[in-house]
């Protein structure tokens, strides 16, 4: 149940990151266009809820994570996967890790050359790199969380 619980809370964080990443995607494009045209207008829209969101999520999970932690000395920079007990769980983990980098050899190739398609999308999708570089960290901790829960 926590292995579940871990890997929602990474969905939802990676989400949000990149629902951000979209909106400041959105404001650049504006900022871009104004550069083209100085004489245009000045002001620039964007949504600043997925920002605050963010902020506010990773901020209640970092407080969570610090009270539920024993080693609070590093708490915040390392991950709950990481705190092994025995010699088992630091094995499964090593190769938990393993199988996330692997995952990322096939991965990667698979999304740059999803990226090939951009010109095609670039209209009605013009976020496309954005979402295609956030399937890459959601790949790695699947990969890594599918091996944690068939080796435990």
């Amino acid at each position: 149940m926590k292995l579940m619980k871990l890997f929602w809370m990474y969905v939802v964080v990676f989400g949000l990151f990149g629902w951000a990443m979209v909106e400041f995607f959105d404001m650049t494009t504006q900022i871009a266009a104004f550069n083209k045209n100085p004489d245009g207008d000045v002001m620039f829209e964007g949504n600043a809820f997925p920002f605050l969101l963010i902020l506010i999520v990773c901020s209640i999970l970092s407080i969570l994570s610090y009270r539920s932690k024993k080693r609070r000395k590093l708490s915040l920079m390392v991950p709950d996967e990481f705190q092994e007990s025995d010699e088992r769980e630091k094995q499964i983990t090593a190769e938990a890790c393993k199988t996330a980098y692997m995952s990322m050899m096939i991965a990667a190739p698979v999304i740059a050359a999803l990226l090939v398609f951009y010109p095609l999308v670039a209209e009605k999708l013009p976020y496309y790199p954005v979402i295609l570089f956030m399937l890459l960290p959601f790949v790695q901790v699947t990969a890594y969380l599918i091996h944690w829960k068939k080796a435990f």
